[in-house]
């Protein structure tokens, strides 16, 4: 999917195991403050059994995941987790390498995922959430018009910490009038 200029988001395959592994590795400590998955990340075994479960959810009707490619190079991944179908509901998940952070890669790959599903997929509600203090990540939901629903306390445990979780979301209705 053309996203920009130099970038793209291309549907995960078992083809950029390594690169996706070098990717994570190389940025181990840039994204093990956020993310609970990292640590349990240790080979190129990890992040194909990651980009096996990717494909089977696609392939079942739950949702796309990406890679996100600026200038030709792997920098990050971005996607919904599995639909509640019942209720048409998705949320979206994302993380980048530190050197693509800061350029707007986020907020164009966030909002193509958004127009996919409420256009393609005909989601009612998007929701986004994010750990209260990782400002960069709460910025692409702000910047693209989500609503701050509200502060799940200790949502999440990552390194050794439980964090809050910011819950952000959008309605179609909210898409439509803002398109």
């Amino acid at each position: 999917m053309f996203i920009a200029e130099l970038m793209e988001l291309k549907p995960l395959s078992l083809t950029y195991k390594d690169e996706l592994f070098t990717l994570i590795n190389t940025n181990r400590q840039h994204l093990r403050e956020w993310l609970p998955w990292v640590d349990l990340t240790k080979s190129p075994a990890d992040t194909e059994s990651f980009l096996e479960s990717a494909i089977n959810q696609y392939q079942s009707g739950q949702g796309p995941q990406y890679a996100i490619f600026s200038d030709s190079a792997l920098c990050g991944v971005c996607g919904f987790h599995p639909f509640d179908l019942s209720n048409r509901t998705g949320s979206i998940g994302y993380w980048l390498g530190e050197a693509c952070s800061g350029k707007g890669i986020m907020a164009r790959a966030v909002q193509a995922l958004v127009e996919q599903g409420f256009r393609e997929y005909d989601l009612n509600r998007i929701e986004i959430a994010c750990a209260t203090g990782n400002t960069k990540s709460r910025a692409i939901p702000e910047r693209l018009g989500f609503k701050l629903e509200g502060v799940f306390r200790e949502r999440e445990y990552v390194n050794g910490r439980y964090l809050d979780q910011a819950i952000y979301s959008m309605l179609a209705s909210e898409f439509q009038a803002q398109s």
